[in-house]
């Protein structure tokens, strides 16, 4: 018992420091502070959900006395509550007719986080009418306006039109940017989390072959033509957040595009040529490029590409 408390202590105070180095200025605060979820997603992906919330709690706590309470609560939003779903989802298991183990697939886990990075949004959004008390339309003015605002602290040697060009490429999708951004990071975080204690040999589960078990869900089709739809045809703040919504809802279908980019690869001689060539593009050009590769990926998803004989999945039941 005071082993574990022990870990968790260690791995919430770990990840508070990171969370908390930005404030303080440190050279790779920024990095640091993209990374704070990994101690919490490795004591949990190790030691299971529970050693999970522990460490959360502890990383709170820390931070609560540092910066006041207030300051944990985004990072209890933003951190600690998708590290508790990850590890717990991803610990689920079961038996086939066989006796063999199935792990929760990581299709289903994806969608999960999509599901609250499309929360998140919505949550933010809604905290921002209420404070603010914003008419139809007024979300996106009052986005506009914290951009701009945000641009002459950061940037005040930008003239005009210079910042006038920034915020019209920010504004018309930026919680979109902001979510997108947010699950990208708790991905990068789990994925890393597995690889390392898969690695030094602490992991419970086996590292899944992603590539081959990117099954999305199926509602995950539907929330983004509902979105799609609203973005189009609805007006003002809920176009608005239809645009953002859907934008964020690709991002699954674009990495299961890149699933399918590197099944492809995976049976060409010069596999890893391609592969670099492909997040070359991907890294050094516009995110625009992203695009066709959700596109393959909402191929991916209409068709089922999935070995003969699955049992299905990427349905949640």
């Amino acid at each position: 018992m005071t082993g574990t408390v022990g870990i968790a202590l260690a791995a919430g105070l770990l990840s508070a420091l990171m969370f908390l180095s930005l404030s303080e200025g440190l050279a790779i605060g920024l990095l640091l502070t993209y990374l704070a979820p990994l101690p919490l997603l490795m004591a949990g992906l190790a030691r299971g959900a529970a050693m999970a919330v522990l460490a959360g709690a502890a990383a709170c706590l820390a931070i609560a006395l540092v910066s006041g309470g207030l300051a944990a609560l985004p990072f209890g939003l933003a951190v600690v509550a998708p590290v508790a779903v990850i590890v717990r989802q991803a610990l689920l298991w079961r038996t086939d007719g066989s006796g063999a183990v199935e792990w929760y697939p990581p299709g289903l886990l994806l969608g999960w986080l999509s599901a609250m990075a499309v929360t998140l949004i919505g949550l933010g959004a809604a905290l921002i009418s209420g404070q603010a008390g914003l008419g139809s339309g007024g979300l996106e003015r009052w986005i506009a306006a914290s951009v701009g605002h945000g641009l002459d602290l950061l940037a005040p040697t930008l003239d005009a039109p210079q910042r006038q060009a920034v915020a019209d490429g920010w504004v018309p999708l930026f919680l979109a940017l902001v979510g997108g951004s947010w699950l990208v990071m708790i991905l990068v975080n789990t994925i890393l989390a597995q690889g390392l204690l898969a690695r030094w040999g602490h992991n419970r589960r086996p590292t899944p072959a992603y590539a081959r078990e990117l099954d999305l869900p199926t509602w995950l089709g539907g929330l983004l033509v509902a979105a799609a739809a609203a973005g189009a045809l609805a007006e003002g703040d809920f176009a608005y957040l239809g645009r953002n919504v859907a934008v964020v809802v690709l991002v699954p279908f674009a990495l299961s595009g890149l699933a399918a980019v590197h099944l492809w690869a995976a049976a060409r001689p010069n596999a890893r040529m391609i592969l670099v060539a492909v997040y070359g593009v991907v890294f050094l050009a516009s995110a625009w490029v992203l695009l066709p590769i959700a596109g393959l990926g909402l191929v991916r998803f209409v068709t089922r590409f999935r070995p003969a004989g699955d049992s299905g999945g990427g349905k949640e039941k």
